[in-house]
C-alpha cells in the first residue's frame, strides 16, 4: 500500500507540475494583457478562452483573426486532457486510501494534546493562508487563471499533509493513520471552503480598492477557522449501537 500511495502522490505531483508548465505556455501564447495593441495591431477587442486554449483579435470592420492557431489549440487541449487524467488518477488513489480503515499506527501511542493540536491548526491556517495568497497571485500573473488554480491545489495538498502529520503527533488518535489523513483532509478542505465563502461574500468591499491579495483579515480568519475545526474533531459524538436479540 505504501508503494501505491507514494506512486499516487508522485502522479499528482508530476501532473500539477505539468499543469503549471501548460498554463505558462498557454499564457505566453495569449495576447498581452498589458499591451494588446502589440499582439493584435488595430484590433478593437480580444477574446480569450483557456479551454480549449484560443484567442482571437476582433477588428472594427468585423474581421476576426486567430491569435492562437487551430493546431496549437488542438495540441494544448490534448495535453490538458492527459494531464487531467494523471492528476485525477493520483487523487482517486489517494482518496481510496482515505476510505480505508485497516491502517494501524505502528510504534508507541502518541500523547493526546488538544491544546497543541488546536494551536498547531491555527498556525497552519495562518501559514497556509499567507502562502496560498502569494502563490495564487504570482502564478496568476505568470500563468493566468489556470496557473492560479494549480497553485491553489498544490498549496491545499501541502496543507493536508501538514495537518495529517500534526494529527498523528498530537491529535485525537482515533482510526490509525488513515484516521489522521481523513481528519487532516477534512480540516483543510472545510477551512479552505469557509475562507473562500467569506472572501467571495466580501469581494465588493475590497475589490474596489485594488487589493489583489485579498482582504487583510483573511489570514487572521484562517487561524480562527482552522482552530475551531480542530477543536471540533476532539468531540466524541454519540454512536447508536444496535442491540442484538437472541432467540
Amino acid at each position: 500500500m505504501k508503494v501505491t500511495t507514494r506512486a499516487a502522490g508522485n502522479l499528482v505531483g508530476v501532473g500539477l507540475a505539468g499543469f503549471m508548465v501548460w498554463a505558462v505556455a498557454v499564457e505566453a501564447a495569449m495576447p498581452s494583457w498589458f499591451d494588446p495593441d502589440d499582439s493584435c495591431p488595430g484590433a478593437t477587442g480580444v477574446e480569450r478562452s483557456y479551454f480549449p486554449p484560443s484567442a482571437t483579435c476582433v477588428h472594427g470592420d468585423g474581421r476576426v483573426v486567430d491569435h492562437i492557431s487551430r493546431p496549437e489549440t488542438v495540441v494544448l487541449a490534448i495535453v490538458f486532457v492527459l494531464l487531467a487524467a494523471v492528476v485525477v488518477t493520483g487523487l482517486a488513489v489517494l482518496g481510496w486510501r482515505l476510505l480505508r480503515h485497516d491502517q494501524a499506527d505502528l510504534g508507541k501511542p502518541k500523547p493526546k494534546r488538544p491544546a497543541l493540536h488546536v494551536l498547531g491548526a491555527a498556525l497552519l491556517g495562518v501559514v497556509a493562508g499567507a502562502v496560498a495568497r502569494a502563490a495564487v497571485i504570482l502564478a496568476s500573473l505568470t500563468a493566468g487563471p489556470p496557473g492560479g488554480a494549480t497553485a491553489f491545489v498544490a498549496v491545499a495538498l501541502w496543507a493536508i499533509g501538514v495537518a495529517s502529520a500534526l494529527d498523528r503527533a498530537v491529535g485525537p488518535g482515533r482510526g490509525g493513520s488513515s484516521g489522521s489523513y481523513r481528519r487532516g483532509t477534512a480540516l483543510v478542505l472545510a477551512g479552505a471552503t469557509a475562507l473562500l465563502v467569506l472572501v467571495v461574500v466580501t469581494w465588493d468591499e475590497y475589490a474596489e480598492h485594488n487589493t489583489l491579495l485579498g482582504p487583510a483579515w483573511a489570514i487572521a480568519a484562517g487561524a480562527g477557522v482552522f482552530a475551531l475545526l480542530a477543536a471540533v474533531q476532539w468531540i466524541r459524538w454519540p454512536v447508536r449501537r444496535r442491540s442484538a436479540r437472541t432467540v
